[in-house]
């Protein structure tokens, strides 16, 4: 392997910090690792190097690149983007989530030839510091979950191959599915397990500074808050659950919400508890300010956008819920209004051999737990599809 001096600031629990690493393990790159979270000198040697206060960065040979960005990563380390995976598959599985590693353990089990492509191990759920309603477990993280996933879904022959579909088309009889880094692959029948993705506020500054303040995750970023004043954005679970993991590292916690809370009560009861918090209902933030990072935000009455004021905060997290990552298959299969892929109860679309589970459906549950058994439902009618079609 080529020699290259690289150096990976992350936090302990990052999920797209781990997934950078695994990804540079598999490829034989050595790398120098340090903990921002932990360390208070690499931190500050982070921030005045890019700038951020989001991880991971990852520094190679001098060039420093923010986020686990494969487009940027791959030249500086002269990386061969075939690879040993064959072009034509069975099935693919899009999404290395909870529905797209179930639907890959049962594939295996009815021993169909299956290629799994993701962008990111585990999707969502490794973002979640504990879960406490999936069958089996009382509690377990998020990551730890999903490694399981992994582990049984590569021990039924799962190959999973982690990269990002750009582009998917149909040809005759069979799918075409395009990815990041160049590479065209063919199936008979493919599975959409693509997930949700957090939504942007498109509040002015948000877009400047995001990684410089603005963060979307409290797992990769709020160690690096710690002792110092933020502020969530939004009313709902996500929101109150990101307040409530960071009013444990914050010195003070801002939570503005253009309506009243409507998290679960249970959780809006923990979250009014806190000494270090601070609910503003009935608020928008109309601006985001700051020089190298976010200083502060301005924030209006939603009614009539006027008491405006100004809050000094070190860091602006967004909790505003998720939209699904289905703009691949945009015009290539139906979908509702909020982008979601259209299924029947047997994860069918209205494209045959075009299957689709988890929270990128029209399926009304967004857990990890109905995830996975619509994955398995998935896979199972994919089976049968294929099997059909041997015939």
């Amino acid at each position: 392997m080529n020699a290259h001096d690289i150096t990976i600031y992350s936090t302990k629990n990052c999920p797209h910090c781990n997934n950078l690493k695994a990804w540079l393990d598999g490829k034989g790159f050595s790398y120098r690792s340090l903990d921002v979270g932990k360390d208070v000198d690499a931190a500050r040697e982070m921030i005045d190097l890019t700038g951020q206060r989001g991880v991971p960065v990852i520094v190679i040979d001098g060039e420093v690149i923010v986020g686990f960005d494969r487009r940027k990563i791959e030249p500086l380390l002269l990386i061969d983007k075939t690879g040993h995976i064959p072009d034509d598959h069975e099935l693919i599985i899009i999404g290395s989530g909870a529905a797209g590693l179930s639907a890959a353990m049962y594939a295996g089990r009815k021993e169909i030839e299956t290629l799994v492509i993701g962008g990111a191990r585990g999707g969502m759920a490794v973002r979640s510091s504990e879960i406490e309603n999936y069958p089996g477990f009382y509690q377990i993280s998020g990551e730890s979950l999903m490694n399981l996933f992994v582990d049984q879904a590569e021990s039924h022959g799962g190959v999973i191959f982690d990269d990002v579909v750009t582009g998917f088309s149909r040809s005759g009889d069979k799918f075409q599915v395009e990815t990041l880094s160049g590479r065209r692959f063919t199936a008979d029948a493919v599975i959409a397990a693509l997930g949700r993705s957090p939504r942007m506020s498109g509040v002015p500054g948000e877009e400047e500074y995001f990684g410089r303040g603005v963060s979307i995750c409290t797992t990769c970023d709020g160690p690096l808050f710690k002792g110092k004043e933020v502020a969530v954005y939004g009313g709902g679970n996500t929101a109150v659950d990101i307040a409530l993991e960071l009013s444990d590292i914050a010195s003070k916690v801002t939570l503005v919400s253009r309506s009243a809370l409507k998290a679960d009560e249970i959780s809006v009861e923990r979250l009014r508890a806190k000494k270090n918090v601070v609910i503003e209902t009935g608020f928008v933030i109309t601006a985001i300010h700051g020089e190298r990072t976010v200083a502060s935000v301005d924030i209006a009455q939603a009614s009539d956008m006027k008491n405006v004021r100004t809050i000094v905060i070190d860091g602006l997290f967004l909790g505003l819920g998720l939209t699904p990552n289905t703009a691949v298959f945009k015009g290539q299969v139906a979908m509702n209004a909020s982008g979601e892929i259209l299924v029947d109860e047997n994860c069918r679309t209205n494209v045959p051999g075009l299957f689709a589970a988890g929270d990128a459906t029209s399926v009304e549950s967004k857990q990890v737990g109905v995830a996975a058994g619509e994955g398995i439902k998935a896979s199972l009618a994919a089976y049968s599809y294929l099997k059909k079609r041997s015939l």
